[in-house]
């Protein structure tokens, strides 16, 4: 609530930062360092600012997960990846490959399918909108790095909080292969794999990756007549043609396919009438057959939802290096389609059935120029354009459908283009001081067309929005020592106008919502110490925040997108990375939050001085790898991970429905590897805290039910990889 001991706490926290030393590692995106001088941390080489740069001269917020990092873990999807990043939240109203992300305090509210993140997600560059056509291919990965803070400028609109981009491993022009088995809790059984041919030697290369995986319902239905929910039900594949040649020509074709074909996702609900009851009078914790009160991992529902995705695209990577400058072009095209039959009022009555579908198309195109880094002065430049279509076919079925209420049938079509142009640029001042910033102007449409809700709502006039808006940054950077950086920055971020596509029962609940605006200051210190054994980053940052886009749900037929006044966040994030022994790795994370609602009026109700969804006051992560070296009978390799979060909000009212309590989260890996690597057998454990705070909130005034989402709970697991 923006009190004075959070002021305090972050005051200090800020003199810290200046005094200390906002960015970190926690993977290994390098092979290890040579054996005389093992107690240097890895080198991290990032795209952030697309072009290969080292971590620690990078003067953006980053966290990277290189793929061993990701492998000791035990990290299977996007869901997992705040584990270890600070003020990173992940809220999941879907299933595990449909993270909604939520960093430093800035989200969105919205869950319906035609809407947007503030936190664009990439996979190789490419940006995609609609999560689940990209969502299951976190396999064969080189990182995944965790942009926090604004990024229009080379990543482009709706990147507001910041960016996560998945890179996928390249072809190495090699023959090779991996191969991995496992099976776990819950029926959970697992297969992925890699395998790599040279086509041309040294010329041209296929590559292709798979995943699968599968698992029994993570949430006990207690009706014996349906399945369980929540199951983990995953399949994907990517083929990766690599080319190059004498002229640095190179050229990369990834295809994918990804499905699932997963139970819905199981709901913990509660009545918000006296007594725990919702609207029919039925208390949704009890058990309809015993009359006993259900756990916090079951639940009773009277149909077997089922949640269906199906995505396939293409990404074209063509990369000429001229010499003093390089010109990439990257084109994609991906399409796919996605079904959630969900029992949202969490009971064997059917109070509230929803069926989400749509189908999505998305093609995209940038264009741009390097120079390649000698000399003062560097610049990227570039051409982008977007377009996404989306057919959306929404069926609601509220107190059982007739008598009592018709059956509603949402329907519309929306598509949404963007051209953009863009510069960012580096001059180096002296030996010490560099400064740098860009600008990128976009120019952004939208088409709402054929809207209407049988039977209550005609067929409405298209809706359409323009927007031309200008984002960018610009900074100071000063490198005081050899390992040593400070910088300084204002970065503006800007996510398009947007439809509401919530609107049921009243045409005038159709509305576009404006453009929202983030200014966003950030001054951090990145540094190196006792000879490279010790990495120790700090950012703190002030966002001023308007016209934040807000769905006001004040029940599931009465949703409008409204823009939401004015906000502010204080924030403060310290990382540590440390190589304590040359078998000893450790790592920690702290997130400091003060985020609040400046001017917030919602159905006539002040809600100034409230706290921000999503946002709790504080994160903390700890990390930590130990090697043990069994002479020449190979290693054994010990992980574990913690994650705290603090009591967060759901809903801008600050309710007790819909806050989430403050939790801890545990996992451990123990691995032996053989001594040519050749293979590897690990077990596993996540969630060992059994944590079951929710991961998501909706409270429906027409139902009288707030819908919950958990986490899956503790479950063990083994695996074997193989290198062949």
């Amino acid at each position: 609530m923006g009190s004075r001991s959070k002021a305090a706490t972050l005051r200090v926290a800020c003199v810290a930062a200046c005094m200390s030393t906002a960015t970190i590692a926690y993977a290994q995106s390098t092979p290890t360092p040579p054996a005389k001088d093992e107690m240097v941390l890895e080198e991290i080489i990032v795209t952030a600012q697309k072009r290969d740069e080292r971590l620690q001269e990078v003067p953006v917020s980053v966290s990277v997960f290189g793929a061993q990092g990701l492998e000791m873990a035990k990290i299977d999807s996007g869901t997992e990846i705040a584990r270890q990043t600070p003020n990173l939240r992940v809220s999941v109203l879907g299933n595990e490959n449909q993270p909604k992300f939520a960093l430093r305090g800035i989200s969105t509210s919205e869950f319906n399918l035609n809407a947007v993140s503030p936190t664009g997600v990439f996979y190789d560059e490419v940006y995609v909108g609609a999560q689940y056509l990209g969502g299951a291919q976190v396999f064969d990965i080189e990182r995944i790095e965790v942009l926090r803070g604004p990024q229009g400028t080379l990543f482009g609109k709706n990147t507001t909080a910041g960016a996560v981009n998945y890179i996928s491993r390249g072809p190495s022009f090699t023959q090779e292969a991996e191969m991995s088995i496992g099976a776990g809790s819950y029926g959970y059984v697992e297969a992925k794999g890699v395998a790599e041919v040279p086509l041309v030697e040294d010329r041209l290369s296929a590559r292709f990756a798979f995943n699968v995986a599968h698992s029994k319902g993570y949430i006990e239905n207690v009706n014996p007549a349906i399945s369980d929910r929540s199951n983990i039900d995953r399949k994907a594949g990517r083929l990766t043609l690599g080319y190059q040649d004498e002229n640095d020509l190179k050229v990369t074709l990834r295809v994918f396919h990804n499905g699932s074909d997963a139970k819905a996702i199981g709901v913990i609900n509660t009545g918000t009438a006296p007594g725990g009851l919702n609207a029919l009078g039925v208390d949704p914790r009890v058990n309809p057959y015993t009359g006993q009160r259900m756990t916090r991992h079951q639940m009773a529902t009277d149909r077997d939802g089922d949640l269906e995705v199906r995505g396939s695209g293409l990404y074209l990577n063509v990369q000429k290096d001229l010499g003093p400058v390089s010109i990439t072009s990257i084109t994609s095209h991906l399409r796919g389609r996605f079904l959630n039959n969900v029992d949202a009022d969490g009971t064997t009555m059917n109070l509230l059935h929803i069926d989400f579908r749509a189908k999505n198309k998305e093609t995209s195109q940038d264009l741009r120029i390097a120079t390649n880094g000698s000399g003062a002065f560097n610049v990227i430049a570039g051409l982008y354009y977007f377009r996404d279509d989306i057919d959306i076919d929404t069926t609601y079925t509220i107190f059982g459908g007739p008598p009592v209420l018709p059956i509603l049938n949402q329907s519309f079509d929306q598509r949404r283009t963007s051209y953009a142009a863009y510069i960012d640029g580096t001059l180096e001042l002296s030996d010490m001081f560099t400064a740098y910033g860009g600008l990128r102007y976009t120019d952004d449409k939208g088409r709402l067309s054929n809207f209407q809700v049988t039977p209550v709502i005609a067929r409405q006039p298209t809706l359409t929005y323009h927007d031309a808006k200008p984002t960018g940054r610009i900074g100071l950077r000063a490198q005081l020592e050899d390992d040593v950086m400070l910088f300084g920055q204002f970065a503006r971020g800007y996510r398009s106008s947007a439809f509401n596509g919530g609107a049921l029962t009243n045409a005038a609940d159709l509305n576009v919502a404006d453009p929202e605006k983030l200014d966003a200051y950030e001054i951090g210190l990145k540094s190196q110490w006792f000879d490279r054994r010790l990495t120790a980053n700090v950012s703190t940052f002030l966002y001023n925040f308007s016209n934040q886009q807000f769905i006001n749900l004040v029940g599931i037929n009465n949703q409008q997108l409204v823009n939401a006044g004015k906000s502010r966040t204080k924030g403060v994030e310290l990382e540590l990375s440390a190589r304590v022994t040359p078998q000893l790795k450790v790592n920690a994370g702290l997130g400091l939050l003060d985020a609040e609602y400046r001017r917030l009026v919602l159905n006539g109700v002040n809600l100034s001085g409230n706290d921000m969804i999503e946002a709790p006051h504080h994160t903390v992560n700890l990390g930590a790898d130990y090697r043990i070296d069994l002479d020449n009978d190979g290693a054994i390799l010990l992980h574990a991970d913690a994650t705290h979060v603090g009591m967060q909000y759901f809903q801008a009212n600050n309710s007790v429905l819909s806050r989430g309590e403050a939790f801890w989260d545990v996992g451990a890996r123990i691995a032996y590897r053989a001594p040519d690597d050749r293979y590897e057998l690990s077990v596993y454990a996540k969630n060992l805290t059994d944590n079951r705070q929710v991961t998501g909130i909706v409270v429906d005034a027409t139902s009288q039910t707030r819908f919950a989402t958990v986490p899956y709970p503790r479950r063990f697991g083994v695996e074997l990889s193989g290198k062949f």
